[in-house]
């Protein structure tokens, strides 16, 4: 696991520490390393969950390579305000 520190200014406000510090643990996969160690999963069952993902990569590739770049624009557009307008 990799120790990083986020070093705050004298005159910085202390959510602007945050964001950065939550940026690098987010870059950094850290917490997704630990959810994912959280519970065993059997080799035979990660296997299917991998070919699974390959399968939904492959489908949304294949999706977007016979979009138009103006489609891709929009569809992205629509799942932005979405995401804004979904409830935390």
């Amino acid at each position: 696991m990799s120790n990083f520190s986020v070093q705050v200014g004298d005159h910085e406000p202390f959510e602007k520490a945050l964001r950065r510090f939550s940026v690098k643990t987010r870059k950094s996969g850290i917490l997704r390393e630990l959810k994912k160690k959280r519970f065993y999963t059997k080799p035979s069952v990660q296997r299917k969950m991998d070919v699974q993902k390959s399968i939904r990569r492959q489908k949304k590739a294949a999706r977007l390579a016979a979009m138009s770049y103006a489609e891709r624009r929009k569809e992205a557009a629509a799942r932005k305000a979405r995401s804004k307008t979904k409830p935390s």
